[in-house]
């Protein structure tokens, strides 16, 4: 193969690449903003959940939250974000035996489970659903 054909092979393989990146973007920066909703737990308050900021780590995607149940300061804490095919999550643990995993349904709901760990050493899901009320932190 010549050197110009190389060139050309590796110009188009990053435009590629680029626009597979780029789309990723627009996927995962759907997730920034504010969200609110209910865990299902008898009596739960409404919880929170500020997207601030995403970051790309390598090839691993980052945000800094806030979350927390209405009515208290909330956590700042730091989430991971995957891709696979169409599928966005967003997980973080809140401590050593709570930790939230969610899945981007749409521009505005995400859903998902917040596990709780027993006495057991064993996870107890409760069902959580978020909406978006502003696409600002």
């Amino acid at each position: 193969m010549s050197l110009s054909v190389r060139a050309v092979v590796l110009g188009i393989s990053a435009l590629l690449a680029l626009g597979v990146a780029h789309a990723q973007d627009e996927a995962v920066q759907k997730l920034v903003g504010r969200w609110e909703g209910k865990v299902d737990v008898r009596e739960a308050p409404e919880h929170t959940l500020i997207v601030r900021s995403l970051r790309l780590v390598g090839n691993q995607w980052l945000a800094d939250i806030d979350y927390g149940p209405n009515g208290t300061e909330p956590s700042h804490l730091e989430a991971r974000i995957e891709r696979q095919g169409e599928k966005t999550t967003l997980s973080f643990a809140i401590s050593t035996t709570r930790k939230v995993d969610l899945q981007l349904l749409s521009e505005r709901e995400l859903r998902g489970l917040l596990k709780i760990s027993d006495a057991s050493g064993s996870w107890v899901p409760r069902r959580m659903i978020l909406h978006k009320t502003s696409d600002k932190p």
